[in-house]
């Protein structure tokens, strides 16, 4: 409860244009949280202390997720845990990837998140529909959206996996951020002042674990974009290279094959 009591207190004092009542069933929904380790609607209300029935609880969380003025408020909160995590670093190495909300609910979470001290920490997420995946109708408002809550100065590198396309890096760079991608697929390369377009795939027999520079030049054919190419290839983790039966069976990326 005390944890509870110094959150509130920050906040309070953080983020002023939160509303005192919101706050507050903004803390309960915590501590209700932190009780029952279950992060649903019905759960947060029953695991809510006190004599009041659960149904009323579980209306008073529904009542509060749905409150349009809270979701124009958090960003607020984001402000504050973005300062806390990244004012003292004038360039913090982001990581962005997505992740299922739920398995078949056709929702996904774009996260942003840093390192400290080899842990990942949320820095910024917003939940977007399957429709909207990986596209620039989500990128780029959840860039812009990122940009306002970082401290003034603040110079990110971004860092992403395997699928984001030179749209996203271009959106990127409009920012005036640094960005680091890994290429996947069947890429055209092009290095500067030559005319001659190479397949990333014709530099995989040459890569190991020792980061080679390739140069810098056009990549993309079809919509080049310029950047600096290193060629790199891990050692092996020895994992299984098969899905789990769940993910397999069940992962929106699947379901959306059939």
């Amino acid at each position: 409860m005390r944890d509870i009591s110094i959150l509130h207190d920050l906040l309070k004092k953080q983020c002023p244009n939160l509303h005192a009542k919101r706050l507050s069933s903004l803390m309960i929904a915590t501590q209700s949280l932190l009780d029952g380790q279950q992060l649903s609607l019905t759960e947060l209300g029953r695991n809510i202390s006190g004599s009041v029935a659960p149904k009323h609880n579980i209306k008073r969380i529904d009542r509060l997720l749905g409150n349009s003025n809270l979701h124009n408020e958090r960003l607020d909160i984001y402000r504050w845990h973005a300062k806390l995590l990244c004012g003292a670093n004038p360039m913090p190495v982001v990581l962005v990837d997505w992740s299922d909300v739920r398995e078949q609910l056709r929702h996904l979470t774009l996260r942003a998140s840093v390192s400290v001290q080899g842990r990942s920490v949320t820095l910024y997420e917003r939940v977007f529909s399957f429709a909207e995946y990986n596209s620039p109708v989500s990128h780029n408002p959840f860039l812009r959206e990122l940009a306002s809550i970082l401290p003034s100065g603040c110079c990110p590198l971004i860092v992403t996996d395997a699928g984001y396309r030179n749209p996203w890096f271009r959106e990127v760079e409009k920012h005036g951020w640094f960005w680091l991608g890994r290429v996947r697929g069947d890429v055209g390369f092009k290095r500067d002042g030559q005319a001659l377009w190479q397949s990333n795939k014709s530099f995989y027999p040459s890569a190991n674990s020792r980061a080679k520079y390739l140069g810098c030049g056009q990549l993309g054919r079809k919509s080049p974009h310029h950047a600096h190419l290193h060629l790199y290839k891990a050692k092996a983790k020895h994992r299984k290279d098969n899905r789990s039966s769940k993910a397999g069976r069940n992962h929106t990326a699947q379901q959306s094959k059939k």
